[in-house]
């Protein structure tokens, strides 16, 4: 850090401001050579900042290379000459050393550049007070330190250029706030002889021409002060090919207009205020249809942009940036007094091209100049302007280094800019721009931004948008385009030619198809063109992923995108954050703590890479192949690693999804009927019963083309989601047509069949079929003596005990033994089932305390594989708190659990008793209690159940090693 300590600095004096001199306690420190010069000049640049060693080899050596110790041996000489008093081995006080680099302390007030900054700072301020005659004073001290250009004769280094342009800038504005000072506090002829040094050396610099003006007038001599304007606007005219700003101009008006009376004119601040008041020139195109959906963000950008020197819109083609950006311009337009301009880059491919569309739009005749950039760069400089340079993506880099030239000035230019990925300089306020939000939840559909929009121009367009049928479509049609203004604009623009059915299938089918219909600007004249400008710059390794990627519908994974790209682009994740960069993937994070990002593309872009691919067959392929194979390593039921793999297909359920779509509607055929053979337990632990059961559904019709034992798992899933839904009746032909071809293939007692039998067996009981429930568990108890597992032992044992229970007589059940076999081998389903057992036990024994023990084990292992819901055990927590006398909680829990069985389409009420024990507890409170309670009860999920932690003891039945 630069300190102000006492410290072997505060004898140091460095008069940077010219050539390089040091002095120690008033005498010359003689530095031994260009090298070490060239080392503290970089150095005092980054005065209490860290310099790394290449830097400064390569300021000491160019590019000849040296070892570090070379370098270190001329910091110890450097060391040496600036602290001659230090003792051997003591640390330095001044050049420190660091990983990989140095760094120097400073007293601020030894530093002639720094003290010159901070003084120039005291001068503008005092001058902006009022106080002129000690501004004056502040300014001709610092200007005295100036000796000539900064770090001579290394100022023209490239590692020093950057530094001595920000201090000869600063001089400059100090030599301008000492001549305002001069004239404000009487001193024309003062003021008048320190112009002419600082015109000839600035002879672009408009303010200094206007002050010389001013200078001459104060004087008495208009005349001259009228040939001093046709000189600078011949200047201006020969070496810009522009004319004299508003100041310079309005000063000759005044001057014209008063004569020989210099009295009447005002103070140079009061002049240049009085000028900013007149009118701004805004250059802006012309909307007539109002802006929707974005008015928290118009009103925070408009005021953003008048204190930040560049602001750059970011987001996908259609998200509505250029008409964000040029009403945030037309709004922040008082502040700008040089004015407001539009810049339309979208024909621009090149830096000339670049700079030719500024220059003309500002009104320049770039060509009269050697050096047309320097010369934009004086005029933007010069003013207190706005640019809003839109559509900056192709040209990127040019329009970089273009407005780093601009944006050094305080009080200067500001640059509003809009593109597709970020410019990447120093300063720059990065604002992204995304769709205009749907509708979430219970609101108000009209109420979202993207609704709003769409039915605003329906409205236009003649539609009926208080009929609930339209606002219903426009629902749709916003979704289907992922409420992108484009889409959204074109898509209204259709409906004079086809009904809005027919309009929401065509953005389902292929947003970016949309093409906008009659007269209009030739900009996005079509979705897909948009996206086409982003995607004709990719490099090939991108547009690969983006064209690979359109087979995964909604949010996806890395893993996901790796496997549909071939698994051979080893940088698939690097890319993807390239494709974010470029705005042609939405990054959305974990979807769950610890999960893995993921990403997705929006419709329109999805259907222009979908368009890209061709058919995308072998992604496609690809997509599938890698959804079966992670659907095949399932683990063991209701194993820990079982819910990592939930996860994992949770993650990703926008592919799963889109694969069993394919091979069971698209494309039908046995691939799709072994995927949803596998994946009952994940429907039933995720709370997805009723998509599930619709997926089953779909695979029996492809039964005759499947393998028996497939075919006999959709039946088993199928008959596991009707009996757990209380219709046994329907689950039963199911059930007999599985085992028969269970039977016929001998395939009867494998693992995965043992598995789907277990789940079965439980809803079975569970719905009071405890015949069936004991023919199925019969099936199970036949794998696990085939086998000699003793997991699967332990599954045959558990369903022997929920046949007792299903029978009213547990006095052969130990569910403590069964618990903690469960516990060690690592079943949590089995362990959920036997604790939900132990809950029954303990209600038919009147011991609530010992039934709330097992309730909290069966919500905590229910939670532990992963889900949320859990009818059953809420019913049965709220018995017990019925039976404790506890109604509130009991309406609660009822509640809850009434709920989360409609949720997953299942049996409601499921525990005997529970219908009575319900309306007693409603009965024992008010009205509004009671309606309180259930409305509680309707929002709870299982992890917000539980008891306080002192009221647990330890779990019955259990053995040390239950945990």
């Amino acid at each position: 850090m630069v300190t102000s300590d006492a410290s072997a600095s505060a004898d140091l004096r460095f008069r940077d401001l010219g050539t390089l001199e040091v002095e120690h306690a008033g005498v010359p420190v003689p530095l031994g050579g260009g090298r070490l010069m060239a080392a503290l000049s970089l150095l005092l640049i980054d005065a209490g900042r860290h310099v790394g060693s290449p830097a400064l080899m390569a300021a000491m050596w160019g590019d000849v290379p040296r070892s570090p110790s070379t370098l270190d041996s001329h910091v110890w000489r450097l060391r040496k000459a600036l602290e001659p008093g230090r003792s051997r081995g003591a640390p330095s006080e001044v050049l420190l050393h660091e990983t990989g680099g140095y760094r120097l302390v400073v007293n601020p007030g030894s530093v002639d550049s720094l003290r010159f900054a901070r003084l120039a700072d005291d001068a503008r301020a005092l001058l902006a007070d009022g106080r002129a005659a000690q501004a004056r004073d502040r300014a001709e001290e610092a200007l005295a330190l100036w000796r000539g250009r900064p770090f001579a004769p290394l100022s023209d280094e490239e590692w020093a250029a950057a530094a001595v342009a920000r201090l000869q800038e600063q001089r400059d504005q100090v030599r301008e706030l000492h001549v305002e000072a001069l004239l404000t506090t009487g001193a024309p002829d003062r003021a008048l002889l320190e112009l002419e040094t600082a015109v000839a050396d600035n002879p672009l610099r408009e303010p200094l021409w206007a002050l010389r003006m001013l200078a001459q007038y104060q004087l008495g001599r208009a005349d001259e002060a009228l040939t001093t304007y046709r000189q600078v606007r011949d200047l201006l005219a020969e070496e810009l090919g522009i004319e004299p700003g508003p100041q310079l101009r309005d000063l000759q008006t005044r001057i014209l207009r008063d004569g020989a009376g210099p009295a009447r004119l005002p103070a140079p601040r009061a002049a240049e205020a009085e000028a900013a008041a007149g009118p701004a020139e805004v250059r802006l195109p012309h909307r007539v249809s109002p802006i929707v959906g974005r008015t928290d963000e118009l009103a925070a950008l408009s005021t953003l942009v008048t204190t930040t020197p560049l602001v750059t819109l970011v987001g996908a083609a259609g998200c509505g940036k250029t008409r964000l950006a040029i009403e945030v311009a037309r709004a922040a337009t008082p502040a700008f007094d040089g004015g407001v301009y539009f810049v339309d880059l979208t024909a621009a491919t090149d830096a000339d091209q670049l700079l030719s569309a500024v220059s003309t739009t500002l009104g320049l005749a770039a060509e009269v100049s050697d050096n047309p950039r320097d010369a934009l760069a004086a005029v933007v400089r010069a003013r207190r302007l706005l640019l809003v340079l839109d559509n900056c993506e192709q040209v990127l880099d040019p329009v970089a280094e273009l407005v780093e030239d601009w944006l050094d000035v305080p009080g200067g230019p500001a640059v509003l800019a809009t593109s597709r990925e970020a410019l990447e300089i120093w300063g720059e306020h990065v604002h992204p721009v995304g769709p205009l939000p749907l509708p979430t939840g219970d609101d108000d559909v009209t109420g979202s931004p993207a609704v709003s929009l769409l039915l605003d121009r329906l409205a236009a367009a003649g539609a009926d948008v208080a009929d609930l049928g339209v606002i219903g479509q426009a629902v749709t049609i916003a979704g289907a385009v992922d409420g992108v203004p484009l889409a959204l604009e074109l898509a209204a623009a259709r409906v004079r030619a086809f009904s809005l059915d027919e309009i929401a299938h065509q953005v389902r089918t292929d947003p970016s198809s949309l093409a906008r219909i009659g007269r209009g600007s030739d900009h996005h004249r079509t979705v897909r063109a948009a996206i086409e400008q982003s995607y004709a710059m990719l490099p090939a390794d991108e547009a690969a992923v983006h064209r690979s990627v359109s087979v995964l519908p909604g949010p996806f994974t890395v893993a996901a995108a790796h496997a549909v790209t071939g698994g051979a682009r080893a940088d698939v994740r690097d890319v993807m954050a390239r494709l974010v960069h470029r705005s042609l993937l939405v990054p959305l994070g974990p979807d769950r703590p610890g999960g893995p990002s993921r990403f997705s593309q929006l419709a329109t872009v999805r259907g222009h890479a979908a368009h890209a691919a061709g058919d995308g067959v072998a992604a496609r392929e690809r997509r599938d192949d890698w959804v079966c194979e992670a659907v095949r390593t399932k683990p063991r039921l209701g194993h820990a690693a079982e819910s990592a793999w939930f996860d994992a297909l949770d993650d990703d359920l926008p592919t799963l999804r889109a694969t069993l779509q394919h091979l069971l509607v698209d494309s039908p055929g046995p691939a799709g009927v072994e995927l949803v053979a596998r994946l009952g337990p994940y429907w039933y632990f995720r709370s997805k019963g009723i998509e599930g059961r619709t997926w089953a559904e779909r695979a029996l019709g492809l039964e005759d083309v499947a393998d028996p034992l497939p075919a006999a798992l959709v039946r088993l899933t199928l008959a596991h989601h009707l009996a757990a839904a209380d219709r046994v009746d329907l689950a039963e032909p199911h059930l007999d047509r599985a085992f028969a071809l269970l039977d016929d293939t001998g395939a009867g007692t494998s693992r995965v069949v043992a598995e789907a039998a277990m789940l079965l067996a439980h809803s079975l009981f569970v719905a009071d079929a405890a015949d069936r429930g004991r023919e199925v568990g019969a099936r199970v108890a036949a794998a696990a003596a085939a086998a000699d597992d003793p997991d699967l032992r332990l599954l045959a044992d558990t369903c022997d005990a929920m046949a007792a229970g299903s029978a009213g007589d547990l006095t052969g059940v130990d569910p403590g033994e069964l618990h903690e076999r469960a516990v060690m081998l690592g079943n949590l389903h089995v362990a959920l089932l036997v604790s939900g057992i132990g809950v029954i036990a303990a209600i038919r024994a009147g011991d609530v305390a010992t039934g709330l023990e097992w309730s909290d084990r069966m919500i905590g292992h229910r939670l532990a594989l992963g889900t949320s819901d859990g009818p059953v055990a809420l019913e049965l927590r709220a018995v017990l708190a019925a039976m404790a006398g506890d109604h509130h909680e009991a309406v609660r829990l009822f509640a809850a659990a009434r709920a989360h069985a409609l949720r997953n389409g299942l049996r409601w009420p499921a525990v005997d008793g529970s219908g009575p024990l319900l309306d007693r507890a409603a009965a024992s409170l008010s009205g509004g209690d009671a309606d309180r309670a259930r409305a509680e009860g309707a929002r709870l999920t299982l992890a917000d159940v539980g008891r306080p932690r002192e009221r647990r003891g330890r779990r019955p039945g259990c053995g040390a090693r239950c945990g």
